[in-house]
């Protein structure tokens, strides 16, 4: 039988491989520093040389221009990047090891957990909704320090993010431990360990890393949508006359956000950390595919054994 190449499976890995390594080393790889701005400058013109203010278009000295600031566009992107990267990532695996782990736990319970009423009513209110009230006295123009802020937000995300995690993983594991093999398991005196470590979890595991995959999308998603309403992640600068926001960390939704009225006048400034965002979800979607994809060919190939 012919095994198939995953193609998505291997771009979205290649893909997001590249998106960590610009996140650890971003600031190595960028052109400038990150306070560098060059606001003023002489540009070539048909009747000569021409002294022009910032924004400037992309060009061999700024490859993806500047912001109306005179700020290096690229330099920012690959400065805010670890933000971006990490910590979508960071808030996804602990999502996934707490409420994987709860989700067994009471999976293997001979009867339904009393907590999960209540998981499914908090699983009922939009996070953006209770991240937004909770922080937006708290993010702009806030006295807290960046890292404070980062880890105040990863830590409503995670909560947050637990309660569906855990009815995804609650749900799986009730179906398998109905499984003939682990009633077998039981039956010789098998142990919870024992039929978690042995059945479970190696059931489990594909679809452990699909769910978070898919995390690592809803944190993303949940991110941009706060940077909507001028709360960037890490926190929110504003400047008054005119009022302006600004974000401190440079994340890239953050980048989209203070950047979204510049489209009509100077589209490099929101199009190259669009893209950013864009191409990092889409090595997501890719991966998520390649996933789900293998689970497919593995399954087929069990029935196939089985008969």
């Amino acid at each position: 039988m012919r095994t198939r190449h995953n193609i998505k499976l291997v771009v979205g890995l290649v893909l997001l491989l590249l998106f960590v390594v610009l996140a650890i080393f971003g600031p190595s790889f960028a052109p400038y520093d990150e306070d560098y701005s060059k606001k003023i400058k002489y540009i070539q013109t048909e009747e000569g040389e021409q002294l022009r203010a910032a924004p400037f278009p992309p060009s061999k000295e700024h490859v993806f221009g500047t912001d109306k600031w005179g700020y290096d566009i690229f330099t920012l992107m690959l400065y805010g990047a670890k933000y971006t990267v990490f910590a979508s990532i960071a808030v996804a695996i602990i999502r996934v090891i707490i409420g994987g782990f709860f989700g067994m736990y009471h999976g293997l319970q001979k009867r339904e957990h009393q907590w999960t009423p209540r998981v499914t009513l908090l699983s009922g209110i939009p996070p953006f909704v209770i991240i937004y009230f909770v922080m937006i006295g708290i993010n702009i123009q806030s006295s807290v320090g960046t890292m404070s802020l980062v880890l105040l937000q990863c830590m409503l995300m995670i909560i947050l993010g637990i309660p569906g995690v855990y009815q995804v993983v609650l749900a799986k594991t009730i179906e398998i431990r109905e499984s003939p093999f682990v009633l077998a398991s039981q039956t010789v005196g098998g142990n919870k360990i024992h039929i978690v470590k042995e059945h479970i979890f190696p059931t489990l595991k594909g679809n452990l890393l699909l769910i978070l995959v898919n995390e690592v999308i809803l944190v993303l998603n949940l991110i941009g949508q706060l940077a909507i309403f001028n709360l960037f992640f890490g926190g929110t600068e504003l400047q008054v006359s005119p009022t302006i926001y600004l974000s401190i960390t440079n994340e890239w939704a953050g980048l989209i956000g203070q950047s979204r009225l510049a489209y009509y006048s100077a589209k490099w400034i929101i199009g190259f950390p669009l893209l950013g965002y864009l191409l990092f979800l889409f090595s997501l979607y890719l991966l998520a595919n390649g996933l789900k994809e293998n689970q497919r060919e593995k399954y087929q190939r069990n029935v196939y054994l089985q008969r």
